[in-house]
């Protein structure tokens, strides 16, 4: 799977002048190696250096003889760097929906998301420093770090196939909205991008614009409310401000059309540039919204699926944490791809398949090689028990562990505990959309 959707020639061409190899002469674990073992180790994140080398090689009789030390696998990976696997996913990372692909477009467009998730990193010294994380204040005023330094990821997404196109990385302290400014450049003609009501601003709502993608963004009570003209379908145009410095000469604007419905409960606000209400209706742009949700489905099975539900990654500096994240994007956007192929070829909705079993089934097709026939599991068996050196632990003296809370517990207060037999989902109706009057002022 990994050489259909990530082949050699793409890889390539991503690594040259982007590595930190500096060797005259390639050696057995060359850059290109190093790529795939980076993808391996997101394919397998609770599983050591050694074990995630030893499933890559066990087929081949020549390499599984001798699995590389840590130390020569962890050397490969700080050669490769963090940018050579970002050019990577950024030639991989194309859309994965053809034009027959079953919920992937709506009147002729192709349907993306944004949105931004939060990734938990070993708690050492530079990934403290470099990325940041939550605090407290204890009562003397004094600011205690608790729980796990974070880096944040914002991605684009394809919602029909939750496949991710692109995505911007930084730290704890990075805002959502300027790390998806570097998402506008994979957007263009033809594409309409959702975004939650965290990123409404004129300069986010100009950059993916000015590449030709009509948005629909949720935006709060207190945006686009100057210069309101009503339309026939009971939406407005109105003028959203940068800043929110309303009417100043100097301060950018730009002109949007305002929907305002309920589904049942709390007023939604959605603010687009499809201004035609003839064209695009606004109750049908108020369901299109819905899709929207597929990203948040997407980034769930991304870190609770792929990467383990609590996990933390694996890297200790802050290179190698970003190298990790666009390695599981690389991954993430290639399991994005075999379900879309699975879907298509039968006509079905790439929601309807399964992304637990694609998971699975592609980690069984590396493991799967160790045991073609009786003979070679024997073989592999023998293999493995006398290799020692993987088994055998290091001697250490005395060790101790300080008690400290790693992750906030008890964010949100605890519900009441249901009967003995209260089903944990029951059937919902249809939602219902409500539009809302103009405002008169």
């Amino acid at each position: 799977m990994l050489t259909q959707f990530v082949p050699p020639d793409v890889v390539g061409a991503a690594i040259v002048g982007r590595t930190r190899d500096r060797a005259r002469r390639e050696g057995p674990l060359s850059m290109h190696f190093a790529v795939y073992y980076e993808l391996a180790l997101a394919l397998f994140p609770d599983q050591s250096y050694e074990d995630v080398a030893a499933d890559l090689t066990g087929a081949i009789p020549e390499l599984a003889v001798v699995v590389p030390a840590k130390s020569a696998l962890l050397g490969a990976r700080r050669r490769l760097g963090p940018e050579a696997m970002r050019a990577v996913f950024e030639r991989v990372a194309a859309p994965a929906a053809a034009a027959g692909t079953v919920g992937a477009f709506w009147r002729g467009m192709r349907t993306l998301a944004v949105d931004g998730f939060a990734v938990e990193v070993p708690d050492s010294r530079d990934n403290r420093g470099y990325f940041g994380g939550p605090s407290t204040r204890l009562g003397d005023g004094e600011v205690m770090d608790c729980g796990y330094p974070q880096a944040r990821v914002v991605a684009l997404v394809e919602t029909g196939t939750r496949a991710v196109l692109g995505a911007g990385v930084g730290t704890y302290h990075d805002g959502e909205q300027p790390l998806a400014l570097h998402l506008a450049g994979h957007v263009g003609p033809g594409d309409l991008v959702l975004f939650d009501r965290n990123f409404p601003a004129v300069a986010l709502w100009q950059a993916f614009a000015g590449h030709g993608a009509a948005l629909v963004m949720r935006a709060k009570k207190s945006i686009a409310r100057t210069n309101v003209r009503p339309l026939a379908d009971g939406s407005y145009l109105a003028e959203m401000w940068a800043g929110g410095r309303t009417g100043r000469r100097d301060v950018c604007h730009v002109t949007v059309r305002v929907i305002e419905y309920t589904t049942g409960g709390e007023m939604i606000r959605l603010i687009t540039s499809l201004t035609s209400p003839e064209e695009y209706p606004a109750r049908q742009v108020a369901a299109l919204y819905a899709e929207r949700w597929q990203c948040e489905v997407g980034n769930l099975q991304l870190k609770a699926l792929q990467m383990r539900p609590g996990a933390t990654l694996r890297s200790r500096c802050p290179d190698q944490v970003r190298q990790e994240i666009f390695a599981h994007l690389t991954l993430n956007h290639a399991l994005t791809r075999l379900t879309t192929l699975i879907a298509d070829e039968r006509g079905e909705d790439p929601e309807r398949v399964s992304f637990t079993q694609v998971l699975k089934q592609v980690r069984r097709s590396v493991v799967r090689q160790l045991a073609r026939t009786a003979a070679q599991a024997a073989d592999a068996a023998h293999a493995i028990a006398a290799d020692l050196r993987r088994y055998r632990n290091p001697p250490r003296g005395p060790r101790t562990s300080e008690r400290r809370i790693k992750r906030l517990r008890h964010r949100f207060p605890l519900r009441r505990p249901a009967p003995r037999g209260t089903p944990v989902t029951t059937p919902a109706p249809p939602t219902t959309i409500t539009l809302l009057p103009t405002p008169t002022s």
